[in-house]
C-alpha cells in the first residue's frame, strides 16, 4: 500500500506526516504538489529522516505522476465527508492501492476527486495527520 500526502505547503505537515507513517511502520511516504515550505524545507528533511530510518520517500510535482509510476490498483482519496460521500471501509484497502491524504484545508478539487475513490474516515474534519494517524491504526489492526 502506498501512502501519500498531496498538495501541501506546510513543512511541519510533511514533517509529521512522515513521523507518523513511519512510526506505523510504512516503508514509502510519497508527497505530491508540495509547496512553499513544505518543498524547500518539509520534503528534504523528511527524505532525511526516510534515510536515517531505512525508509523510502518519493516525491512528485502532481498526484498524476505518482499514479502513472506506481500503477496501484486502486486509489483512495482521504477527505472529509462534505466532499466524499462513502465512508472507507478499511478492509477493502489492498497492498497495491494508493491511498491520498490531503493537506490542503480545502479538501480535494472535483478534477482531483474523478481520479479515484473519494472516501471519509471520521464524520467531522480532522485533516490529513488526523486521518493518517487513524487510518493506519485500524488497517495494523486488521494485519
Amino acid at each position: 500500500m502506498f501512502i501519500c500526502l498531496h498538495n501541501t505547503y506546510s513543512a511541519k505537515q510533511v514533517e509529521e506526516f512522515g513521523r507518523i507513517a513511519f512510526g506505523f511502520d510504512v516503508n514509502t511516504v510519497i508527497i505530491t504538489k508540495a509547496t512553499a515550505s513544505a518543498a524547500q524545507s518539509g520534503v528534504p528533511t523528511l527524505q532525511k529522516m526516510a534515510y536515517k530510518l531505512g525508509k523510502n520517500m518519493l516525491f512528485f510535482e502532481d498526484l498524476d505522476d505518482a499514479i502513472e509510476l506506481l500503477r496501484p490498483e486502486k486509489i483512495y482519496l482521504i477527505g472529509n465527508k462534505n466532499i466524499c460521500d462513502e465512508k472507507l471501509n478499511f478492509e477493502e484497502v489492498g497492498k497495491n492501492d494508493l491511498v491520498v491524504f490531503c493537506g490542503a484545508n480545502t479538501g480535494f478539487t472535483k478534477l482531483e476527486l474523478e481520479k479515484g475513490l473519494g472516501r471519509y474516515i471520521v464524520e467531522n474534519e480532522i485533516g490529513a495527520l488526523g486521518n493518517l494517524a487513524i487510518f493506519l491504526y485500524e488497517i495494523n489492526k486488521l494485519r
